[in-house]
């Protein structure tokens, strides 16, 4: 057997099972994922979420970005940094009223990750330690 013929007849079945799975479904060229792909499943999640709607345990206040621990959240009050810096970090989104989540932090001092309308940015240490968190008086 051919690679040509392998690909026809794999094309075919996988169209086959998405008909079966989804026998509503009249594009059967619609995208098969695997039912137990838990990292899909958690992505899928975290996009229909969004921001959360009421300030949980993992919401923090009164806080530079910097001092977050993986997994919390807050909302950007201000910026307390010099005009250049402040340009930059508010061309990459960071405005004030924005809601934040920190993802991961390196070790010993080195950049954050953090999750910002919907995309995740790196940032330095002592730049996340300008952005102040807290609620909008």
């Amino acid at each position: 057997m051919g690679l040509s013929a392998f690909f026809k007849t794999n094309s075919k079945e996988l169209k086959s099972m998405a008909a079966r799975s989804n026998p509503g479904s009249s594009n059967q060229d619609d995208v098969v994922r695997p039912q137990g792909n838990r990292f899909q499943q958690m992505l899928d999640a975290a996009k229909e979420g969004g921001a959360p709607t009421s300030p949980g345990k993992l919401y923090r206040k009164d806080i530079a970005l910097a001092d977050l621990k993986p997994g919390e959240c807050g909302n950007i009050l201000r910026l307390n940094v010099n005009f250049c810096s402040r340009l930059r970090l508010l061309e990459m989104g960071l405005t004030p009223g924005t809601h934040v989540r920190m993802v991961r932090g390196a070790a010993f001092g080195g950049p954050v990750d953090i999750e910002v309308r919907g995309y995740q940015l790196s940032l330095r240490r002592d730049e996340a330690a300008a952005v102040w968190l807290g609620e909008e008086e």
